[in-house]
């Protein structure tokens, strides 16, 4: 069975990034992809809470340093599977990872708050963005709303009914 850092390794190498652990950026990128990746499905051992800049896990962290060679060398033997792949996939079209660290800490921050709190209406988790990211605009704040949506969402939610109400609102817009 592969280590948590292996599939970190293999995932940031699907992910064509090039890694640098002594920069905060990727110490935060790693954080948020790694963090998405198991909340959406992946077997990803490390525990996560909410910190400073969003979702965080100490031995992640702790991994990082002490693997520093192999991260920044994308050096594993593990594979990915097609579940994983598809799970990366999904973060690399619905995630701008490199060009946006702030939508992504915020969409991370939501899918957390989302995960965490099952029970939270949509204005509970977006009063919760706020209260911990005020620094966040209020646009990044509902496009991470949106981004988080978009990637907890899965298919079986997509009803018979709710098919048919989405085909009626794209014939009114022909």
């Amino acid at each position: 069975m592969p280590s948590d850092i292996d599939r970190v390794i293999a995932s940031l190498r699907f992910l064509e990034l090039q890694p640098d652990i002594n920069r905060y950026i990727w110490r935060f990128l790693i954080q948020k992809i790694v963090y998405l990746a198991k909340a959406l499905g992946m077997e990803i051992g490390y525990r996560f809470t909410i910190y400073v800049a969003g979702p965080y896990s100490t031995q992640l962290a702790h991994e990082c340093f002490d693997q520093q060679d192999r991260i920044s060398s994308l050096q594993t033997g593990y594979n990915l599977t097609p579940e994983e792949c598809e799970v990366l996939e999904k973060i690399r079209r619905c995630c701008d990872v490199l060009e946006n660290p702030s939508l992504l800490e915020c969409t991370a921050t939501i899918v957390h708050l989302i995960k965490e709190n099952p029970e939270f209406t949509e204005d509970d988790v977006f009063a919760g963005i706020r209260l911990l990211k005020p620094y966040l605009s209020e646009y990044t704040c509902i496009a991470g709303m949106t981004k988080a949506k978009e990637l907890l969402f899965r298919p079986e939610y997509l009803t018979e009914e709710l098919r048919r109400e989405i085909d009626q609102w794209d014939r009114i817009e022909d």
